[in-house]
């Protein structure tokens, strides 16, 4: 009896130093949801490794080589061109630039792009923007954006698959061009981007000028090589038109742009796009559809103040816009009538004549230099 109650108090000790081992486990080691050991990695469905991932992980994960570009294609941007759109947008700071890859050939590590440093939403100022080129060696990149010290360098290197016989003297002239020279000293003639014949309304803006009306096709006001920035969209983006003395027009807010590929040439007069709201390199708010055209050289915009366009001698000076052509003025908000690019056969318009020109049918009309009217 004895020996039997010992072995129950026993077994009773046991008992209850197992439970209080159990307890002082718990309160050491919790266990729960939150601490459950992770098991080893092993095949899941499907054949498929689960590996187990962590921030840490995460934020060390390789940038790809497209990626570091644009990085470093934005400082490039913001170091040579910032202080120029801050002026031109008159703001302290300015938003970081949009960088687009236009064309590249991997394997020898060649990019040709474009960037555009976007106006703030209260401007209408035409975006600040240029091309580059970029060559990988290693890992690094080297960048250049035209009318850089190296960027005439580059052009020369750049292979065939990256820039055609073609764009490569387009692109030598435009990082040289610094200004827009007259017709007089050998620049290229240009027309209104319109269809000769119509009258379009000559609307201000904070830089360049802006037109609407016609039938909305807005044509090429020279000759050059097309490209598009800040989309890589095909049929939306600002389009710039490297003209043959390297000076280019460029034209912002269209929609429906033209098939022609980048680097590819377009005639004077072809169509370019429709005028539209669209404003992927930022801007004001488009109340509605126009196309804002000026100049560029590769240091910068380029004045269109008394140059001759379409038979006109336009102005553009700080809040005031207009065109002046035989002692007539037209104001901004009132039509402009399309000349053409032959002002000595051109029969000076009356502001009668300017406001009540019809607009050609545009199946038929001319177009381009071929056709004065």
């Amino acid at each position: 009896m004895v020996s039997r109650a010992g072995a129950v108090s026993t077994a009773v000790v046991i008992a209850v130093g197992v439970v209080l081992a159990a307890i002082v486990e718990e309160k050491v080691l919790p266990v729960g949801p939150r601490h459950r050991p992770v098991a080893a990695p092993g095949p899941a469905r499907g054949g498929a490794r689960h590996t187990p991932t962590s921030r840490s992980t995460e934020r060390h994960k390789p940038v790809s080589p497209a990626v570091l570009l644009d990085r470093q294609v934005q400082k490039l941007a913001l170091s040579r061109r910032g202080a120029a759109a801050r002026s031109e947008y008159g703001v302290q700071t300015v938003a970081s630039p949009v960088v687009r890859q236009s064309r590249s050939d991997k394997k020898r590590g060649w990019v040709l792009g474009t960037e555009a440093i976007p106006p703030p939403d209260d401007s209408t100022a035409m975006p600040e923007a240029s091309l580059f080129l970029a060559h990988a060696t290693g890992t690094t990149w080297k960048a250049a954006l035209a009318g850089s010290p190296d960027f005439a360098a580059m052009v020369t290197e750049a292979p065939a698959s990256v820039l055609s016989d073609g764009e490569r003297a387009a692109l030598r002239k435009f990082d040289t061009a610094r200004s827009a020279p007259s017709e007089k000293a050998g620049g290229t003639p240009l027309m209104l981007p319109w269809t000769i014949g119509q009258s379009w309304t000559l609307v201000p803006t904070d830089r360049g000028l802006s037109f609407d009306g016609g039938d909305g096709r807005v044509l090429a006001a020279s000759a050059g090589r097309v490209y598009r920035l800040c989309s890589s969209s095909p049929d939306r983006g600002l389009v710039l038109v490297i003209g043959d003395d390297g000076t280019a027009t460029e034209y912002y807010q269209l929609d429906r742009l033209t098939e022609v590929p980048d680097g590819e040439r377009v005639r004077q007069g072809d169509y370019l796009g429709h005028t539209g709201t669209d404003q992927p390199c930022g801007g004001g708010a488009a109340s509605r559809p126009l196309v804002r055209f000026g100049l560029r050289g590769a240091d910068g915009p380029v004045s269109l103040d008394g140059r001759r366009i379409g038979g006109w001698t336009v102005h553009d000076a700080p809040g005031e816009a207009f065109a002046e052509r035989d002692g007539v003025r037209v104001q901004a908000g009132n039509p402009l009538l399309n000349f053409g690019i032959d002002v000595s056969s051109s029969p000076s318009p009356s502001p009668s004549r300017s406001k009540t020109s019809p607009a050609p049918d545009p199946h038929t009309a001319p177009r381009g230099v071929d056709a004065q009217t």
